[in-house]
């Protein structure tokens, strides 16, 4: 049988190549020539003489969707300029697309903004106008801070015009070279695109046009997908499809999937296979069929080559030995997944290819690949309690899962039915773990993995169960720290909810779930605008206040990690109003926001209550207690009460290692959090010691680009620096001044704190003249940023009066002096 289809495969291979091989030889005759050639090469195959001629059609069509496909330019347009469509003049030009001419519009009713405008062309205003409104419809549903917004839209004097954001940016390929990025850089471009284009398939809708022209990144590096307007929904993919080319098809070369070219459905995977042409084009340099020089050679390409491997084909976009070396085994197989021809074969999702590049950058196995022990032991840096550990965590997983909250809407019959199967599948995977049976030593990560990929083969048929299911291992795994892992889970729980009907309270109560772990794995925009949807959608269900709470602390403290304070304040505000249990959860939140503004004492207070709050409503060792007291003896370290601390910081270190063990990300910032207390008791030896190995300990845990790692290399640099280790920790204060001044906005005041790190250990190295331009400028940002009672601001204020003390300025010093508060 499987012979036979690899037959019927190679058969349909050579039938295109056969097609597009005609198709071009007659694209070289006349028109007059064209018949009698086709009739002598075609004999009797009255199907291949249609299929090329409908290729031909397509070529000999004028206006703007056939130029793509044959390389010709639209038709040419007097310029729009002044004109008023709706609430927006015309100002200039910005580009053409696929339905007509793009102008930069400003508005003219009283309120300051700039939009880019999109006229449908003259030429397609009467057949267009369908796919016109559907383009409105879809973008009307959008909501993803990378994807361009719509604004407005309407009819004027016959002609249809959208308002959409104006994107200050450039295009995804030109930032990439222009500002030199370094590959996981691209890589996590990347993902965030990927994050957009997942969010609109949750909308039933696919973009089909991804390419560099429409991608935008913006100064602060977002990158905003634009250009919706040969989007299709994916509820319209069901409809009987002719056979060959529909002669209304847009087409990009080097970025259409083959399934665009060939008459297929387009679906989900058309994006990922987009999403991927993109990828290899940023990261070799080159495009998926470089030889393929004409947009029918390209046709010819697509739907019968296989592409070349990434790290084969860098060395024609002249990438240099260890950006080859880099793409090597993970991005090779990503890729080559992304770009396989049969859209059965590449991703079952943009939210999977999402999570295999996030995989990459947090150095973790990629399901690309194939599961090799080899491979798989070298990718996990740490090992979890055994396997009889996970016997508890699952069992805790469906017990605060809520079994009862997945069967509320079922039948009796049906609950018990589902609470079977889970059991069923559970004990399954702790059978195939059993050491007993001679196998090594199994770790709890590893049997997660294996009951991830065999879900779907065992629980397919039962969609809800498998979503059940998919729900308990992306608890168990955020619980284990392991982010990327969850986030897969937890995508692919939503994906079966949404697919297969499930309740409104079920679906919210998984984006409940799925902001809580962007926001933990420090993906901020995703995770506000996914909380933002689960909040609206929890407020129209009864009953469901509690979450709320929760939801509204999450996103909170989302605002407060990008620098909107005041939106931080306001939710924690109203979580406290809604905390009818009393559970001290939003007092400390708001405390520990209150502490990063300086305003110590308000935050001690707040703290205290949460603490006493908290020791009356959560059991002795609740991880939230735990996180809690640590806020409470930061708040004493904060406040010049490091003595006091101490205790408390030790106490923390030890109940979360027994907790949630030694490696877990939690646990190693609470080391992170006692060494700097240790610092601010004089003790720098000790604390550098204490903080490099938590550090070296998160890089492994979360990667070296997560805020926690480099929080924790910041204050290592800081404690080493004040001992005889001061070079390795200048070493340490450049490692992260350089990631963050990558990866974040130039305004964001984690850069400036970086800035002040370096100028520390520059002055304990005695190089004053390098340390006190990085000191001050760095004392200006954070004034600016944070204000003058930040504790880094504080702590920049002690260095500069440190460093003019040691360079006999006596005036200097007295006036840094001044500014540290007592």
């Amino acid at each position: 049988m499987n012979g036979s289809l690899q037959s019927d495969s190679a058969a349909n291979s050579e039938r295109r190549a056969t097609t597009y091989r005609l198709f071009a030889q007659a694209l070289d005759l006349s028109v007059e020539d064209r018949a009698p050639f086709l009739a002598t090469q075609c004999e009797n195959d009255r199907a291949l003489y249609a299929e090329v001629e409908a290729l031909l059609a397509i070529a000999s069509q004028g206006g703007m969707e056939t130029g793509s496909l044959v390389g010709g330019s639209a038709l040419a347009e007097e310029s729009l300029a002044g004109r008023v469509f709706g609430r927006f003049r015309l100002r200039e030009p910005l580009g053409e697309g696929g339905m007509g001419v793009v102008y930069l519009a400003e508005r003219i009713d009283g309120v300051q903004q700039l939009v880019a405008v999109k006229l449908v062309s003259t030429v397609l205003a009467v057949t267009a106008q369908q796919r016109f409104e559907r383009e409105v419809q879809i973008l009307a549903r959008l909501e993803h801070p990378s994807v361009a917004r719509l604004i407005d839209a309407g009819v004027e004097s016959g002609r249809a015009w959208v308002a959409i954001e104006y994107v200050r940016g450039s295009r995804i390929d030109d930032y990439c070279a222009d500002r030199k990025l370094a590959l996981p850089a691209i890589v996590k471009l990347l993902v965030q695109l990927s994050a957009a284009v997942s969010a609109a398939h949750a909308m039933l809708v696919v973009h089909s046009d991804v390419k560099p022209a429409n991608v935008l990144v913006t100064g602060e590096g977002l990158p905003k997908l634009i250009d919706f307007g040969i989007a299709t929904a994916l509820r319209e993919t069901n409809d009987e499809r002719a056979p060959t080319l529909d002669a209304g098809r847009l087409f990009s070369p080097n970025y259409s999937a083959p399934e665009q070219v060939t008459g297929n459905p387009v679906t989900v995977a058309t994006d990922v296979f987009g999403l991927g042409a993109l990828a290899y084009r940023l990261l070799t340099d080159v495009p998926i069929y470089r030889d393929a020089k004409t947009a029918v050679a390209y046709l010819m390409a697509v739907t019968s080559q296989d592409v070349e491997r990434p790290s084969r084909a860098a060395n024609a976009g002249k990438r240099d030995l260890a950006w080859r070396k880099a793409l090597c085994g993970d991005l090779d197989s990503i890729l080559g997944k992304a770009l396989e021809r049969d859209p059965s074969r590449r991703y079952a999702s943009v939210a999977d290819f999402q999570a295999d590049l996030q995989r990459y950058l947090d150095g973790r196995p990629v399901l690309a690949r194939a599961p090799a022990l080899s491979y798989r032991t070298a990718k996990f840096l740490r090992r979890h309690a055994l396997i009889v550990g996970l016997t508890g965590l699952l069992a805790a997983g469906l017990v605060a899962g809520g079994v009862a909250v997945w069967l509320q809407s079922r039948a009796t019959a049906l609950a018990r039915d589902m609470a079977a199967r889970r059991g069923e599948f559970l004990e399954e995977v702790l059978k195939s773990a059993n050491p007993r049976d001679g196998k090594r030593e199994i770790t709890v990560a590893e049997v997660l993995d294996s009951a991830a990929q065999d879900l779907h083969k065992k629980l397919g048929a039962e969609p809800l169960v498998e979503a059940s299911m998919l729900g308990v291992i992306a608890d168990t795994d955020t619980e284990l720290g392991r982010y990327p892992e969850a986030l897969a889970a937890r995508g692919r729980e939503l994906a079966l909810l949404r697919d297969f009907s499930a309740s409104d309270e079920q679906i919210a109560e998984s984006l409940s779930a799925l902001g809580d772990l962007l926001w933990r794995a420090g993906r901020y925009p995703e995770a506000q605008s996914t909380l933002s949807t689960a909040i609206a959608s929890l407020r129209r269900l009864q009953g469901k206040q509690d979450l709320i709470v929760e939801d509204l602390g999450t996103l909170g403290g989302v605002y407060s990690n990008t620098n909107r304070e005041k939106d931080a304040e306001a939710a924690f505000a109203e979580a406290i109003a809604l905390d009818t249990r009393r559970t001290g959860v939003p007092q400390h939140q708001l405390a520990v926001l209150l502490a990063n503004q300086g305003r110590y004492e308000e935050s001690a207070a707040l703290a205290r209550e949460a603490l006493d709050l908290q020791r009356a409503y959560f059991p002795a060792d609740s991880p939230t207690l735990l996180t809690t007291e640590g806020s409470y003896a930061m708040t004493l370290s904060n406040l010049h009460r490091p003595g006091e601390a101490d205790p408390l910081f030790r106490e923390l270190v030890a109940a979360s290692t027994r907790i949630r063990g030694p490696d877990h990300p939690d646990t190693l910032v609470a080391e992170v959090q006692l060494g700097d207390n240790l610092s601010d008791l004089g003790r720098y030896t000790e604390a550098a010691a204490t903080i490099r190995a938590a550090a070296e300990g998160l890089d492994s845990v979360v990667g070296a680009t997560h805020r926690y790692a480099l929080s924790a290399w910041g204050s290592y640099a800081m404690a080493a620096c004040h001992t005889d280790q001061a070079a390795a920790g200048l070493t340490a204060a450049e490692h992260v001044f350089e990631i963050r001044a990558k990866l974040l906005p130039a305004t964001d005041w984690h850069i400036a704190s970086a800035r002040g790190e370096l100028g520390l250990c520059l002055a304990s190295l005695r190089r004053y003249g390098e340390a006190e331009p990085q000191l001050l400028q760095a004392a200006a940002e954070l004034e600016a940023a944070r204000g003058p009672g930040f504790f880094h601001t504080q702590k920049v204020y002690a260095s500069l009066r440190d460093l003019y003390i040691a360079s006999a300025r006596p005036a200097d010093a007295a006036r840094y002096a001044a500014k540290i508060q007592p």
